[in-house]
This record gives C-alpha cells, sequence and structure tokens, in this order.
C-alpha cells in the first residue's frame, strides 16, 4: 500500500468533502481517504498495483473539482458554486 497526499481545488463546503471522498473511495484499489477541507487535501492509501494517481486525479476531476501541483490557498466553485 502507498499514501499520496493530493491538492485538491474547488472544494468550498462539506459536500465538496462528501464528493471527493466518494470520488476517489470508487476507484478500485482505494483503501482510505481522509479529505481536508481547511488543508484542500486528500490523503489516499492505495494499493499501486490496481489504481494510479492518474486515475484517482480522473476521479476527481469527474467530480468537478481539480487536482493541482501547488497547495491550494483558497477555492472557488465546487458543488454549491461558492467562491
Amino acid at each position: 500500500m502507498t499514501t499520496e497526499q493530493l491538492n485538491v481545488s474547488g472544494m468550498t463546503c462539506g459536500g465538496c468533502v462528501g464528493n471527493v471522498t466518494r470520488a476517489l473511495s470508487a476507484v478500485p484499489g482505494v483503501d482510505k481517504v481522509d479529505v481536508s477541507l481547511p488543508k484542500h487535501t486528500a490523503t489516499v492509501k492505495f494499493d499501486e498495483a490496481r489504481t494510479s494517481l492518474d486515475a484517482m486525479r480522473a476521479a476527481v476531476r469527474t467530480a468537478g473539482y481539480d487536482v493541482v501541483e501547488t497547495p491550494v490557498k483558497t477555492a472557488g466553485g465546487g458543488c454549491c458554486g461558492a467562491s
């Protein structure tokens, strides 16, 4: 198992946290997901033989958010459209 932290942009509320958590949890090979709204991060424990960072990034993007290289300071959009 491998653990990676993704910087997620676009999260603005608890609903966004739930959306990102569900999206990542649905990826085959993902074992555990911990999403932090204040930090704008998703920490994911996964089986690298069953999935990849690209698959997890795609799941987050499909849910309406983005994965960025640098930590997120502020966010807009998300499930509730707040900015």
